[in-house]
């Protein structure tokens, strides 16, 4: 059974368009492709189709091969992207691939062609599963947290002790009541004295007769 290939072509040459299609047909790819060749063409055809892969010249009339691949990575950063040119230096070829770009195919080689397109689409089915398993570490670390912070959350009932307030802990020791609620929540104590206290430590009868005298 054929492999169906859904195919972007940005090449301003009908001919060599299909025959990059037929090469890879010859492969075993069931190939259903579409030829842009400018920028515009280029954009709709990203916003309107999901491409397996996409086939760009490096010099075209209206569109060159850097603006093509910007454009392309501004939609999908994982969408295989094959240079096939006739044009392209070694030079230029790294530069491209350090872009962004996956592989590039010189045009009277094209037998090159179908094994770079296999490969590619093998490593982008790995670069999606990668950010899927990213994605649900992060979402799986997200709901640690959360559930870290439920378990420090204080409820139900606890036993405190009427007189001193000391509270009893699952150990059945009784601890004092900061150090209890620091141990079970993100609170923290700062220490201060309220005015009852104040009243109640340092003030002593007769102060405030001695104040009117």
């Amino acid at each position: 059974m054929k492999t169906k290939l859904h195919l972007l072509i940005v090449e301003d040459s009908p001919e060599d368009a299909a025959l990059m299609q037929r090469e890879l047909e010859r492969a075993g790819y069931d190939v259903a492709s579409e030829r842009v060749e400018t920028e515009g063409a280029l954009r709709q055809a990203l916003t309107q189709e999901a491409w397996d892969a996409i086939l760009c010249d490096y010099t075209l009339p209206q569109l060159n091969g850097k603006t093509a691949l910007r454009i392309v990575r501004e939609t999908d950063a994982d969408l295989p992207f094959i240079y096939v040119s006739g044009t392209i230096g070694e030079n230029v070829a790294v530069e491209a691939m350090k872009s962004g770009a996956q592989d590039y195919v010189l045009k009277h080689n094209l037998k090159r062609l179908a094994p770079a397109v296999a490969r590619e689409l093998r490593e982008a089915r790995g670069r999606r599963e990668k950010r899927v398993l990213e994605a649900d570490r992060e979402r799986l670390i997200t709901e640690l947290k959360a559930a870290l912070m439920d378990v420090k959350r204080l409820s139900g009932l606890l036993p405190i002790c009427a007189s001193c307030k000391k509270i009893r802990n699952d150990r059945n020791e009784w601890q004092r009541l900061e150090i209890f609620i620091r141990e079970h929540s993100e609170a923290q104590f700062t220490h201060s004295v309220c005015p009852d206290c104040i009243k109640r430590l340092y003030e002593f009868p007769g102060d405030e007769d001695q104040l009117k005298d």
